[in-house]
């Protein structure tokens, strides 16, 4: 292979990975939590991901807290939030780019907290069921 043959292959491989990246750096999702848990009812609830951690959150009835995520171009992207209220612990994974794209893809995904699960308030709702226990 002559080196400017080289040159033009290596030339349009970077230029792909910069308009992936760019492309990248737009992809996000917002998520919204709003603690429905019932009337008087305070909810803590701890969100992360592999490589982030958005920290300790206390939420009021009816109270909302929120994040954006940006996705990963391989579509892996995951945050899981552990919810803690009286006596009660319970995980569930609050992003999971697969599953909540196409719907959260122009309008924040809005989950409710309730009790029996936590349910997804976009586009039409929908409940979940807790993750197992570990």
């Amino acid at each position: 292979m002559c080196p400017s043959s080289f040159r033009l292959i290596l030339s349009v491989i970077l230029i792909a990975f910069l308009f992936v990246g760019l492309c990248e750096a737009h992809r996000h999702i917002n998520v919204d939590i709003i603690n429905d848990i019932g009337p008087n009812v305070q909810l803590g609830l701890h969100c992360k991901s592999k490589g982030k951690d958005l920290g300790p959150q206390s939420l009021a009835p009816h109270q909302h807290w929120g994040f954006t995520a940006s996705l990963n171009v391989w579509e892996t992207t995951l945050f899981f939030c552990h919810f803690v209220w009286k006596n009660q612990s319970r995980w569930f994974d609050i992003l999971k780019e697969k599953r909540d794209t196409i719907v959260c893809k122009y309008h924040p995904c809005v989950w409710s907290i309730r009790p029996s699960g936590p349910y997804r308030l976009t586009d039409h709702e929908k409940c979940y069921p807790w993750n197992a226990d570990i």
